[in-house]
């Protein structure tokens, strides 16, 4: 390791200084495409040489090769960000030389791992990007690296016949998915990402390395779990309690559209109530081309076949009608994960963004996205007016789609009960315990085009849903839309949250416009 010269050379800075400043996850949070480039007014000219010299990772910078790929987020919304310079961290004592160089320069940072949150923040122009890809280590006894990629976690904690639950999304860091929540096919069965949580490690913005857990730091290991991403430090491990990678049933479903009303009806009594073994969701899905919307229900259970199939008749008894096509198979749960990621014909290395740099593989064959999305969860069922107003903005995407020649609108309603439900509200940050349905509102379009049609529906369909939604969003999905944030993420856990925020980082060096 080189001498930390940095730190060496800034011991007489002040211990933090405050640093001018959407999520998913994520996600992973921080600056806003739109926003204009923070005002500097550091003392202490700025020396990246410095900076790149006392690293043992690699720093990029304007006019590098890899600056083209390094700056780039997940979401081509955000390509016209420019940071000032992007450290793929190699290790904790490379995090601290970082946050030294911030506080001596005042230079603003953003903390990131995959680089999937919705709103951009997990970089931005005129920023000090520290980026955690480096360190993926993915240990059979639950020890994942923040910048591990959910494709790689699920593979290599197979090699031992484990898994721990998640996302779907094969380029999303394990950091950004667990410190806002996390949920995916197993979270009914064995809880949210950070409910199997056993340590959190981080380096917080004086430069402490420090271990959360419940007998360490047992608040801020509480404020991780549902409220960590980017808010009280750069975070570099995690310990995860594994469970054994089951063998699952898959199975999708698919009505026309007349039976939408009936399947949406039907669904939402149905999916919250199963046994916490049988996890669903259902898609309302606007037609590219025109034509009618899709209706669909995603399954997926770690239960027998035949509790699926007999679960999934109930399903459509209570519809009135019978699936038009129907699809039900056994699978073990790493290929179940790599048929949901899209991967299931392609190599580990495959399954990644392509470029050079970290979090990348040369193999990679992964596409990005452009795409702008919002949520609700929701508490009760939805009355009969308000599934038709669901089904009216599904068809209403379709008639966008077609008139602009692209782009594309889902509607996803996730099951929640189970295992998630039985974790008390205040026990994490994360306080949506009572919710039954997570819905989230996708847009998508072209890159290289406006997408405002699309952006427009995005906003229309929030208003619309408004009456019976329960005024609570999700964290891992930022939204810069919402006017009372910190009440729609966190509920009652906002103020404890900000009492937090002031003790483990009272300048505001990790700042951003949701910041605690």
């Amino acid at each position: 390791m080189r001498r930390r010269t940095l730190l060496t050379a800034t011991a007489a800075a002040p211990a933090a200084l405050t640093t001018a400043c959407s999520g998913k996850s994520t996600e992973e949070h921080r600056p806003s495409p739109t926003s204009p480039a923070p005002t500097r007014t550091s003392t202490a000219p700025a020396d990246w040489a410095a900076l790149a010299r006392s690293l043992d990772g690699k720093l990029v910078r304007p006019g590098d090769g890899d600056y083209a790929s390094a700056r780039q987020l997940y979401n081509t919304r955000f390509d016209s960000q420019k940071p000032d310079a992007v450290a793929y961290v190699s290790h904790e004592a490379d995090v601290q030389e970082c946050l030294a160089y911030a506080r001596a320069h005042r230079a603003p940072v953003a903390i990131r791992s995959g680089g999937h949150d919705y709103a951009g923040w997990s970089s931005g122009t005129g920023r000090l990007v520290i980026d955690v890809s480096r360190l993926n280590h993915v240990g059979s006894d639950g020890t994942i690296g923040a910048g591990a990629r959910l494709v790689d976690v699920y593979t290599g904690l197979a090699k031992s016949g484990r898994t721990i639950p998640g996302g779907s999304c094969p380029t999303v860091a394990v950091s950004g998915l667990a410190l806002g929540g996390g949920h995916g096919v197993t979270a009914r069965a064995y809880g949210l990402t950070c409910d199997n949580l056993t340590s959190v490690t981080l380096v917080t913005a004086d430069g402490r390395k420090l271990t959360a857990s419940e007998k360490q730091y047992p608040d801020l290991f509480w404020a991780l779990r549902g409220a960590g991403n980017g808010n009280f430090g750069v975070v570099t491990g995690f310990g995860f309690r594994t469970h054994e990678a089951p063998q699952g049933v898959i199975a999708y479903l698919t009505w026309p559209w007349r039976q939408a009303q009936g399947v949406i009806e039907a669904w939402q009594a149905w999916g919250p109530d199963q046994d916490d073994e049988i996890w669903s969701a259902a898609h309302l899905a606007g037609a590219s081309g025109g034509g009618n919307p899709t209706v669909n229900i995603a399954a997926f259970s770690i239960g027998s076949y035949g509790d699926l199939q007999n679960a999934l008749d109930r399903l459509a008894d209570r519809a009135g009608a019978p699936a038009a096509s129907v699809s039900l198979h056994r699978t073990g749960f790493q290929d179940a994960m790599l048929r949901y990621a899209g991967c299931s014909t392609f190599s580990q290395s495959q399954c990644h963004l392509p470029g050079p740099t970290p979090g990348r593989t040369p193999q990679g064959v992964l596409q990005r996205e452009t795409y702008a999305a919002a949520s609700d969860f929701y508490t009760t069922p939805l009355p009969p007016d308000g599934i038709r107003q669901l089904l009216t903005r599904a068809e209403q995407f379709t008639r966008i789609a077609a008139s602009d020649n692209g782009g594309g609108g889902t509607i996803v309603l996730t099951a929640l009960g189970g295992a998630i439900n039985r974790v008390a509200p205040d026990a994490t940050a994360f306080v949506h315990r009572t919710s039954r349905v997570l819905a989230q509102y996708i847009a998508s379009w072209r890159p290289g085009t406006s997408g405002a049609t699309q952006q427009s529906w995005l906003a229309r369909t929030q208003e619309a849903m408004r009456p019976y939604a329960s005024g609570a969003a999700y964290q891992n999905y930022a939204d810069p839309s919402l006017t009372d944030w910190r009440t729609a993420y966190y509920g009652t856990a906002a103020p404890r949250l900000a009492q937090l925020k002031k003790q483990y980082d009272p300048a505001r060096l990790f700042d951003f416009p949701q910041a605690l």
